[in-house]
């Protein structure tokens, strides 16, 4: 179906179902934070292995986005899109069923490339659905369902966790995937395109190959140290595969990407941007579980309250962010959001174990203003300057950039969180201080990345 065909209910109506998904994977992604320090205990893991539960959901979804993004402008997105909600209703009941942490690695991987199925094509779909000022308020209103479902998961998770147990969270998500496939059957266009090109599957291969290693070697160094053998081994087989993707790139008479795509300045830059701000707002949600369970000793309930500011700004600061995209450029607007994050994360920098809720809730509050004021307008002007034939590939990359930055983030923060606690372990410091000089490390870490991504904002078009 066309888009000019389209009116406008309609595209809305196709709206609501690319927001159940959304809902469903910040939903899940909420409450999975709120049960690693349960989920911890139970499997006698520490925070360098325990957070790999996060991030192995994170890989399966970034590694496989180009992928589907790559499928979605060849064959039919409807299919691809509804196959996610399937794929990540398996992995739930999988995670919920786990009886140990490697079981629990593997259906987290599976939820992966189900949300990853989902996150490839939704913007997509609303790209071709809704188109000038529409496109900007669809995006914000796809920014609040972030919101929302982030609010609703840290609530939520605490409840079940309390009442029922962790492997409850993971119950929550079968309902919303029956609600998606049901109305994306219904309401879903087909928007199937008429392109005649293959996917290259060498290309597609490598880069699978070399995304993953390169994230699994930046998020195990922590752990397995960075000069051991496997880590090293990891880095050459990313820069091995990266360099047989890019000569495949040039030479395949059908790339998987496309590199031509990234010549682009309004794309380039806003994969850029997605990166580094991603980078500076998920340096805290691993360790701020541990923050709160660890020095403040506050149940998981209260714990999820105290996140609960985050998402609240996010939902308010996101609409507010699409429709001052209308008439603001958007440079001006992502470098204003990431100038609140680098405020939040400082504010978080200064924490102790006396730290009042008040000052905590402020911190979350500025945080996610921030987070929803810069993503929307980056969203929005990628996505806007994508060629018609290759809307599906730069929306995915778009989330790949995301996630990428998301999984270096919690890397890299853990990393940094690590070696200041041992540092300070090994000087004398008691368990409680050398955490939060390590927390603290960390919180500066995602300042800086955010103000990195604000120059880089502000220099752009």
């Amino acid at each position: 179906m066309k888009q000019q065909l389209l009116n406008l209910p309609r595209k809305w109506l196709i709206f609501t179902v690319t927001a159940t998904g959304t809902f469903m994977g910040t939903l899940d992604g909420g409450v999975v934070n709120i049960a690693l320090p349960a989920i911890a205990k139970q499997f006698n893991a520490d925070i360098e292995n325990i957070q790999f539960i996060v991030t192995i959901y994170l890989l399966a979804v970034t590694c496989f986005l180009p992928v589907f993004g790559k499928l979605s402008d060849l064959y039919s997105r409807k299919k691809l899109y509804l196959s996610g909600f399937l794929v990540f209703g398996i992995g739930s009941i999988l995670c919920s069923l786990a009886g140990s942490l490697p079981m629990m690695i593997f259906a987290r991987a599976v939820q992966g490339l189900g949300s990853s199925a989902m996150m490839a094509n939704s913007q997509a779909i609303i790209a071709k659905a809704f188109s000038g000022k529409d496109r900007g308020r669809a995006l914000g209103g796809i920014g609040a369902v972030v919101a929302l479902g982030s609010l609703a998961g840290p609530a939520v998770g605490g409840f079940l966790i309390q009442h029922f147990g962790w492997p409850s969270v993971f119950w929550v998500n079968l309902p919303v995937c029956a609600i998606g496939i049901w109305r994306g059957l219904q309401i879903i266009p087909r928007f199937n395109p008429k392109s005649k090109m293959r996917m290259d599957a060498w290309g597609a291969a490598f880069f699978i190959v070399a995304c993953f290693s390169f994230l699994y070697a930046l998020n195990e160094g922590p752990s397995e140290h960075w000069q051991s053998p496997l880590i090293l081994s990891a880095f050459a087989a990313a820069v091995v595969f990266f360099g047989l993707f890019y000569y495949r790139e040039k030479v395949s008479k059908a790339p998987f990407i496309g590199l031509s795509i990234f010549k682009i300045r309004a794309i380039s830059y806003g994969y850029a941007v997605a990166v580094l701000g991603f980078m500076a707002i998920f340096t805290n949600s691993v360790l701020f579980p541990f923050y709160a369970t660890d020095i403040l000793q506050i149940d998981p309930v209260q714990t999820g309250l105290l996140i609960l500011p985050f998402p609240i700004a996010l939902a308010l600061a996101s609409p507010v962010s699409g429709l001052l995209s209308e008439k603001y450029p958007a440079r001006l607007i992502t470098t204003v959001g990431l100038g609140f994050v680098i405020i939040g994360m400082l504010m978080f920098s200064f924490m102790d174990g006396e730290t009042s809720f008040l000052y905590i809730a402020l911190a979350q509050l500025i945080t996610g203003c921030g987070s929803g004021t810069f993503q929307v307008p980056n969203n929005n002007t990628v996505i806007s300057a994508a060629p018609k034939n290759k809307v599906g590939i730069v929306s995915s990359v778009n989330a790949l950039a995301r996630n990428a930055g998301m999984i270096m983030g919690i890397a890299l923060s853990v990393a940094v969180y690590a070696g200041v606690q041992s540092y300070f372990s090994a000087s004398g410091a008691d368990g409680k201080t050398a955490f939060l000089h390590g927390y603290q490390a960390a919180m500066w870490f995602g300042a800086a990345m955010a103000a990195a991504g604000g120059i880089l904002s502000a220099k752009r078009d």
